[in-house]
C-alpha cells in the first residue's frame, strides 16, 4: 500500500534543500521552480511549462535572495504552482499592482519622527532611512507608472520582476532583522496570493514526487541559472530594474 500523497511530498521536501540558482539534484539542492518541474515530471529545469510565467519570475527572484533558512519556507508552494499556467496572469498582475500601491508604498510612506534628544549618529541613521525609503517610493511609483502604460503580453512579467526586486531590496537593505523578516513575510504572502488566483477552478497536473531520486544530469550545463553571491548592494542599484547588483540569469 502506497503512503498518502502528502506523506510522499513531505519526504520529497525533507530530501531537498532550496538554494540560490537552479541547484544540483544529485546533491539534493534545487530552487523552488526546479522543484516544481521535478514534481510535474518535467525533468531538470527551472522553466516548467505547467507554471505561470508571472509566478515563475516572482518566485525565482525571491528564492535567489532569501536567507537560506527562510528560503525553505517556499517548499510548500511547489505543488501549488503546478497548473498555474492557466491564462490568468492578468489577474495576478492586478494582485501585484494593488499590493505595491496599497501596501508596500503605504508602508514606506509611514515615516516616524526621530525622538527629541537623539545623538548625531541616530539622526544620521534616521536621515539615511528616510532617504532610502524615499528612493524606494520613487521606484515603486515608476514601476506602477510603467505598468499602467504597458498592457502588452510581457507587462505582467515585468511587474512581477520589479515587485520581487523591490521586496528583496527592502529586506536586504534594512539593518533591522525584524523589519527584514517582515518584508520576507510580505514576499511569501504575495506568492501565496498569486497561487490562490484560480485555485478553486484549477486542475493541476499529476504530481510525480518519485522522480526526485531519478533525476540525471542531462542538460545541466545549459539549464543552470548563475547567481551572484548574496552580498548587500547599495539600495539604489541592488536588484532594481537597470541596477548593477541584480543576479545574472538565463
Amino acid at each position: 500500500m502506497e503512503p498518502a500523497l502528502d506523506v510522499r511530498l513531505q519526504r520529497v521536501f525533507d530530501r531537498v534543500k532550496l538554494v540560490s540558482g537552479i541547484g544540483d539534484p544529485d546533491a539534493g539542492t534545487m530552487c523552488v521552480m526546479s522543484l516544481v518541474a521535478c514534481l510535474a515530471g518535467e525533468g531538470y529545469t527551472d522553466r516548467p511549462t505547467c507554471a505561470s510565467p508571472l509566478i515563475r519570475i516572482f518566485a525565482i527572484k525571491i528564492n535567489d535572495h532569501m536567507p537560506a533558512e527562510a528560503r525553505q519556507r517556499l517548499k510548500p508552494f511547489a505543488p501549488r504552482i503546478l497548473g498555474t499556467n492557466d491564462g490568468r496572469d492578468g489577474e495576478r498582475a492586478e494582485v501585484l499592482r494593488r499590493a505595491l500601491a496599497e501596501e508596500l508604498l503605504a508602508e514606506l510612506s509611514g515615516q516616524r519622527r526621530a525622538p527629541a534628544g537623539t545623538s548625531n549618529g541616530s539622526l544620521a541613521r534616521h536621515f539615511w532611512t528616510r532617504l532610502r525609503k524615499y528612493q524606494l517610493q520613487r521606484r515603486i511609483k515608476a514601476l506602477l507608472g510603467r505598468a499602467r502604460m504597458n498592457d502588452g503580453p510581457g507587462a505582467g512579467i515585468a511587474l512581477a520582476s520589479g515587485a520581487a526586486q523591490l521586496l528583496v531590496v527592502c529586506a536586504r537593505d534594512t539593518r533591522d532583522a525584524g523589519e527584514a523578516e517582515q518584508y520576507w513575510n510580505s514576499a511569501i504572502g504575495l506568492l501565496d496570493r498569486l497561487c490562490d488566483v484560480g485555485a478553486s477552478e484549477r486542475r493541476a497536473p499529476g504530481l510525480a514526487p518519485d522522480r526526485l531520486g531519478r533525476l540525471n544530469a542531462h542538460g545541466t550545463s545549459a539549464g543552470r541559472r548563475s547567481v551572484v553571491p548574496d552580498e548587500l548592494h547599495p539600495f539604489w542599484t541592488a536588484g532594481l530594474p537597470g541596477g548593477t547588483g541584480a543576479p545574472h540569469r538565463r
